[in-house]
């Protein structure tokens, strides 16, 4: 009686373990950076709120200049810079890469209302799914969801369209 296993079937159980392992770390990989998304898109939310928040609160208008960063202190100094810094991702290095058709300068009055408003557009090159961050004016109020057209394209509030609620 044959009490082992031979070496075609060793071979074949070793290949299709390989195979379950590789699909289980291309899978993580892709929720990885979905997440990196979700937080970064939780983060510009966060920023605008907290420089609106920090002008009122001062009695005193600020600005942020938003970079591939995240919300940042103006480069330069014709507002002071609302006390509103945040990084778009935990850690720092990231593969997320941001475009925006907001102005370098978004400024905030003394009231906390927002002067200056546009669409952010988030990507992660593991990712087909753009999500998009519309900021209206007066109130900063966001709506998010996933961008619609060519990056390549001038950027427009109407190609960001609301997520299906599923």
């Amino acid at each position: 009686m044959n009490r082992g296993f031979t070496l075609v079937e060793l071979l074949v159980t070793i290949a299709v373990l390989g195979l379950l392992a590789g699909t289980a770390v291309a899978g993580s990989g892709r929720d990885q950076a979905h997440l990196e998304l979700e937080v970064a898109l939780r983060r510009l939310r966060i920023g605008l709120d907290r420089g609106r928040l920090a002008a009122e609160r001062q009695q005193q208008p600020c600005g942020l200049h938003l970079s591939s960063a995240g919300w940042q202190a103006p480069a330069d100094a014709a507002l002071p810079a609302c006390p509103a810094v945040t990084p778009l991702a935990e850690t720092g290095a990231s593969a997320i890469s941001l475009r925006s058709n907001l102005p370098p300068l978004v400024r905030f009055t003394a009231n906390g209302l927002l002067l200056d408003g546009g669409v952010v557009v988030l990507a992660h090159p593991r990712l087909p799914q753009r999500p998009c961050l519309v900021i209206g004016l007066p109130l900063g109020i966001t709506r998010s969801g996933t961008y619609q057209a060519p990056l390549e394209e001038r950027l427009s509030a109407t190609h960001c369209r609301p997520d299906d609620a599923a």
